[in-house]
């Protein structure tokens, strides 16, 4: 089978749902009658930028939008957040001395796409995500939030 028809099929399967891991992936395309070797299945997800999450492999595509953020989280970061930076594949978001915890938890029990976890100071949280997109798509969530809500 031609990589562009794998690919494919690679992408309708981690549509439906993320994938725990390689072998599972491989058992499910030889079952579409598409039997690979790992390492073809290893290359056609990094040719198809699917990413590694808590609950598997899945393509990232439009990771974040402002309808997606918890009023909750809306709510945390409006009253906390004071800040936000890329820095790669992180984010670093500054608050009030003491604030840090909230917006980190915030984070967390909101469960975005993209989000891999979170590590809070005192006043600044580290955001973890898989990928540079990731982290561009969130850093301008939280800038709109942030924004709106100081203008």
């Amino acid at each position: 089978m031609k990589a562009q028809r794998r690919r494919a099929l690679i992408s309708s399967l981690l549509a439906d749902r993320p994938v725990k891991n390689q072998w599972e992936l491989l058992t499910m395309m030889a079952d579409a009658g598409a039997p690979v070797t790992q390492a073809t299945v290893s290359r056609d997800l990094a040719a198809l930028g699917a990413v590694r999450g808590p609950e598997g492999y899945y393509l990232p595509g439009p990771i974040f939008s402002s309808d997606e953020a918890t009023p909750a989280l809306a709510a945390d970061l409006t009253g906390h957040a004071l800040q936000v930076r890329e820095a790669g594949t992180l984010l670093v978001l500054r608050t009030a001395p003491g604030h840090a915890n909230i917006v980190a938890v915030s984070l967390d029990r909101a469960r975005l796409r993209g989000v891999v976890g979170t590590i809070a100071g005192d006043d600044t949280v580290f955001v973890a995500t898989p990928n540079r997109a990731a982290a561009d798509s969130l850093r301008r969530l939280i800038e709109s939030i942030i924004h709106v809500s100081k203008t």
